[in-house]
């Protein structure tokens, strides 16, 4: 029997206070006491500073607060209910509300620093057990899993090389963690992690360290005094890549092979060069309803990645030259050594004479020399163009395979002197680096709008006199006429269009064709859609379709978005594959094709359960049309980071969750938001990122779960599943889209407003020229507003009554619990509903709605809705509490939830003063201020919001 409140209407087990049952208190495992301890020292020393920087009576109202917060919490019968402590916080002088929540935002960092160091700590305690019990969803763990389940050497090797992962950085507006501040979180986190093994004698001094970085948090604004720029957004992802990608990555890498090694005995040099891991980036390059993406951007973003990339080229190069002394008295030099050392003597003579006492005994360090001289020429060369100076530089190589030919040179002197360990371990890590990375450094994708192309086109067709029709196109990209003369007079944004394909001509010349040659097409819905794309980037010189071969440098991939273009998606691919225009692409490219579907669109769209489902069936008809076309499909997921946007789950996870035989091994997925920070934020936990999307992608090219079943019971699975869907869709289309009303208590109840100014990012909150309704509001502060006030609703909107009334029967309660046992993509999606569920909290949100001036009826519906999710699933699950087979993440929300509830009833209490004020109020931009704060600190107390 569900609990209930007091006025009588029924509440979830499991969910908080104030006549509602709460979840026992987690019990503290003791591998995780050494997180706890790091939190109370944080926090203690936040307190103190705090004390110290600010005044005694902001740290008495943090203190109070926090301690009221939990007592709630703890179902303490003395502590004041969520309602007075509303007016207790409601009478704090704004000064004191700033203060107050500065103090709980940067306590979340500092949790979530404590919590990524625990991460790391709990994984190099894997490592130290040996091989024995590798750490779940680790290299080593999916090899043996393999390995026990018959497979080959061979076929293992096979796979590894044909890893084709991508995981790609974008630019996201609920992303409040400053490039400053992720400096500072990483210096803490090097200290917590030396606190736990210093002697206590030396503790003292490492402590007083963490207190002076604390003092330095609160001194450094949380966020942004003004609206980020793209060039700002294309820094952070730059700090992410240098400090952070480069390294992580290689040494994903190189713990792949090592675990095929350990597991199977063997290995290949092919195996060990192999380059199955690539970092994409959209920062820069992502125009589709952001005006700030220009051409001169995009340029100018490329241009910045392979400034950082030469430079750590350089770095390695200058660390090469001091270890490998290797004397020619001892091994001589190859001929072709030799040779291209009197070749580099006339380019930089400089060099020459700097380093000429090494030419007679160590020639493999003056060639490294040679090299570092010509990177950094190289460098000033991209440095040059970056700020507008069109400067000659000789020495410059012209290309990333020009330098790789001179690595070569050098491994092959390695070679000859036997010292091959030493070339593994210290020379291939650069040459593998530079065929991943080339003179680019991040892969950039850039995206615009259907719609963009379309304009653009059709401007160019009225001022030149080419019919528009799906046939003309054709006709076109079969011919090699231009369309665009210097004098042809055209609208700004057509130029902007065209501008954009000379940009990318521009970046690849300059850096190689690796550099940017994926176009996206958002809201791709017709073969049309594609095609004019070509015809465009054939104005840049990208494509000549009439030449023989066809030659194309650019990859156009559509974005299937909503639930009916996901839908019609294999229709719009196989009527592609079927063009014999297009037919002449896919030959310029190698018989290759992306496909991106959109997780975000479709949620807003549809909902969580619909969306789910359609983008599953999405994935494998276009599997399956590609593979009987025999054109090899790379699947791009654009998933964000929360549930509603299509993430929220583990990686591992989400990768199992895939649907079979649809990735075989090649695959690209978005990182977004706050996720960025978390996944990437600490160079261990990037490592361990990086790791895991390998091994599952690994494992995900032989796993099959339908293997282990009966075929009519895998039809029954998804017939059911497919009833789940229609049901929830038909809940979510006539609450969301049907009617106004739940816009209009979003437009209320949530702070989506104070998102669009709070500064995270360049993005606006809606798309250009569209209504400020559901259907012009981008996905991310759709999803971000409903966090904000802890409903969560994009993550269960229309899932409880699917769920609720396929479980009213044993016949199909019985088959949903088969379903979650057995179909890793149900459990999954169980599993991220359950997640949102718990971390939601209806008396948090009733507060909202209720102060703020929200439709409490219509409340009161969802509130039902929410209630019928969560009792579905503690009867799937077969659980008296939400997460009982999580206790890690069930520990997490109970040591956060607290502090969360602190800053909601600020932000309640700062939305009603700012939208009660006279306008142009004296304090306005002190609450804007606040309230950013807010939004920040929700943001990072909860996690996977955005």
């Amino acid at each position: 029997m569900a609990p209930r409140a007091a006025d009588g209407r029924p509440r979830a087990a499991g969910t908080p206070r104030d006549g509602v049952a709460v979840p026992p208190e987690p019990v503290t495992r003791r591998e995780d006491v050494p997180l706890h301890e790091d939190v109370r020292w944080l926090a203690a020393a936040l307190g103190r500073v705090i004390g110290r920087l600010e005044s005694a009576e902001a740290f008495n109202a943090v203190e109070g607060l926090r301690q009221a917060c939990r007592d709630r919490r703890r179902g303490d019968p003395s502590a004041p209910s969520f309602d007075a402590l509303l007016e207790q916080v409601a009478a704090l002088p704004l000064e004191l509300s700033a203060a107050t929540a500065r103090a709980f935002t940067l306590f979340f960092l500092l949790i979530n620093t404590a919590e990524q160091v625990h991460r790391v700590r709990r994984s190099r305690a894997y490592q130290l057990q040996g091989p024995a019990e590798p750490q779940h969803a680790s290299a080593r763990w999916a090899m043996r899993q393999l390995r026990e389940a018959g497979r080959s050497a061979a076929e293992v090797a096979a796979a590894v090389a044909r890893l084709d992962v991508r995981p790609v950085l974008t630019a996201h507006p609920t992303e409040s963690t400053r490039r400053t501040l992720l400096a500072l979180q990483a210096r803490v986190a090097d200290l917590l992690l030396r606190r736990q093994v210093t002697a206590a004698a030396e503790r003292t001094a490492l402590e007083d360290a963490l207190e002076g970085e604390v003092e330095l948090l609160w001194l450094t604004a949380e966020v942004r005094q003004d609206r980020p720029s793209v060039r700002d957004e294309v820094s952070t992802s730059l700090w992410y890549l240098e400090t952070r990608l480069l390294d992580a990555s290689a040494r994903a890498q190189d713990a792949l092979v090592r675990a095929y090694e350990a597991e199977y005995g063997s290995s290949t040099e092919a195996l060990r060069m192999a380059t199955p891991l690539r970092i994409g980036s959209w920062v820069g390059g992502d125009r589709d309803g952001n005006p700030f993406v220009t051409p001169e951007i995009t340029v100018a973003a490329a241009r910045r990645a392979s400034h950082v990339i030469l430079g750590r080229y350089q770095q390695a190069l200058d660390e090469l030259t001091e270890r490998l002394s290797i004397s020619a008295h001892i091994a001589a030099p190859t001929e072709e050594l030799r040779a291209s050392l009197v070749a580099d003597r006339a380019v930089l003579p400089d060099v020459w004479e700097t380093n000429r006492a090494r030419n007679a005994d160590e020639p493999v360090r003056l060639k490294l020399s040679f090299m570092a001289a010509r990177i950094d020429a190289t460098r000033r060369l991209v440095a040059a163009r970056d700020a507008g100076r069109l400067e000659h530089e000789p020495a410059a190589y012209a290309n990333a395979a020009a330098f790789e030919h001179d690595l070569l040179r050098v491994r092959d002197c390695l070679l000859a002197a036997g010292a091959a360990e030493a070339c593994r371990t210290a020379f291939d890590p650069l040459l593998v680096g530079v065929r991943a990375y080339g003179f680019h450094g991040f892969v950039m994708d850039v995206r615009d709008h259907a719609d963009a192309h379309e304009a653009a086109l059709a401007d160019v067709a009225a001022q030149v006199g080419l019919p528009v029709g799906a046939q003309a196109l054709r006709r076109e990209l079969l011919g090699r006429r231009p369309l665009v003369g210097p004098h042809v007079p055209l609208a700004d944004a057509s130029r902007r269009v065209l501008d954009t394909f000379r940009a990318i001509r521009t970046i690849q010349d300059e850096s190689g064709a690796a550099a940017a040659s994926t176009y996206i097409v958002s809201m791709a819905t017709a073969p049309e859609d594609l095609l004019r794309v070509l015809l465009l980037a054939r104005e840049a010189g990208l494509v000549d379709l009439a030449a023989d071969p066809p030659v194309s440098r650019l990859d156009v991939v559509p974005l299937f978005e909503t639930l009916d273009d996901l839908e019609r998606a294999p229709a719009v691919m196989r009527a592609l594959l079927a063009d014999d225009v297009y037919a002449r692409q896919l030959a310029a490219r190698g018989r290759r094709q992306e496909v991106m579907i959109g997780y975000s669109d479709s949620s807003k769209d549809a909902g969580i359960l619909a969306s789910s489902w359609g983008l599953y069936q999405a994935q494998e008809t276009l599997a399956e049309l590609f593979r009987e076309s025999g054109v090899e499909l790379r699947l791009f997921h654009g998933r964000g980071g929360s549930v509603g946007r299509g993430g929220g789950s583990p990686v591992y996870r989400a990768l199992a969750a895939l649907p079979p035989r649809t990735a075989h091994g090649r695959i690209k997925i978005t990182e977004q938001g706050e996720i960025i920070s978390q996944q990437f934020g600490l160079l261990p936990v990037a490592e361990r990122t990086l790791e895991v999307t390998l091994a599952g992608t690994l494992r995900h090219a032989f796993d099959d779960w339908r293997e282990a079943l009966d075929e009519r019971e895998v039809a029954r699975f998804r017939q059911a599943m497919a009833e789940l869907s229609a049901r929830s869709l038909g809940v979510y289309r006539e609450l969301v889209h049907e009617n106004d009303a739940l816009f209009a208590l979003f437009r209320a109840a949530t702070p989506v407003e104070e998102l669009a100014n709070a500064r995270f990012g360049s993005r606006p909150a809606y798309r250009p020229g569209a209504k400020a309704g559901i259907e012009g509001i981008r996905a991310i502060p759709w999803g971000f507003g409903w966090t904000q006030i802890r409903l969560m609703l994009t993550g269960w909107l229309g899932a409880g009554t699917a769920l609720a009334e396929m479980a009213a029967t044993p016949d199909g309660l019985a088959m949903l619990r088969r379903m979650a046992r057995e179909w890793p993509f149900f459990d999954d999606l169980l599993a991220k509903i359950e997640m949102v569920c718990a971390k939601a909290d209806l008396v948090v949100a009733r507060a909202y709605v209720e102060r703020l001036g929200g439709d409490v009826r219509l409340l009161a519906r969802l509130e039902d809705e929410y209630e019928r999710t969560v009792r579905a699933l503690l009867e799937i699950r077969e659980a008296e509490h939400l997460l009982d087979d999580a206790p890690v993440l069930q520990a997490a929300i109970a040591l956060r939830n607290p502090y969360v509830d602190a800053l909601s009833l600020l932000q309640i209490a700062l939305l009603r003063q700012k939208r009660t004020a006279a306008p142009g109020a004296e304090d306005g931009a002190r609450l804007d201020n606040a309230l950013a704060t807010t939004l920040s600190g929700i943001a990072q107390g909860l996690r996977n919001t955005g």
